[in-house]
């Protein structure tokens, strides 16, 4: 289920990318060659770069690239990195219920507001993202935990 989910993850950020990369050109060529500048590119370019931006943000936690301070934790024993790193997990789990939480006010709060040329409601299509990609983040947050648990359990069993 999760190698599903993140192939098409990875699909829709590709396609999110194809995209706005042809929108852009769009605008260019009606700006530069055309002198005739189209009013809504630009809106849907920047809900794109947000929704490529924080899904981009599930993408580096699931392969374990966001910037991390471990130089201290390599420090300690094993043992003790292992506590460490179920007690950030913890953390973040905390700190995506309230992104989730508050991702979901914020939409509600937003969603009688359109954008001026697409009319498109800004908490429908651009705040939702927070508590989309807090879900995300969350699910695989929590599969990173199950997985922590497991290798300390394995070093209690050493």
């Amino acid at each position: 289920m999760k190698k599903i989910l993140d192939q098409a993850i990875d699909f829709i950020l590709a396609m999110l990318l194809i995209a706005m990369t042809c929108i852009v050109f769009i605008q260019v060529f009606f700006r530069y060659v055309l002198n005739a500048p189209l009013p809504w590119p630009e809106e849907t370019a920047r809900m794109m770069i947000v929704w490529l931006s924080f899904i981009g943000g599930y993408m580096a936690l699931r392969e374990n690239k966001h910037i991390g301070f471990n130089l201290l934790v390599k420090k300690f024993p094993v043992h003790a990195q292992l506590v460490i790193n179920i007690i950030g997990k913890v953390l973040i789990i905390i700190f995506l219920f309230v992104v989730i939480k508050e991702g979901l006010a914020f939409s509600r709060k937003y969603l009688a507001i359109t954008m001026p040329y697409t009319g498109i409601s800004v908490g429908w299509v651009v705040y939702s993202v927070f508590p989309v990609s807090g879900v995300l983040m969350l699910l695989q947050t929590i599969y990173d935990l199950s997985r922590a648990f497991t290798a300390y359990q394995q070093d209690q069993q050493r």
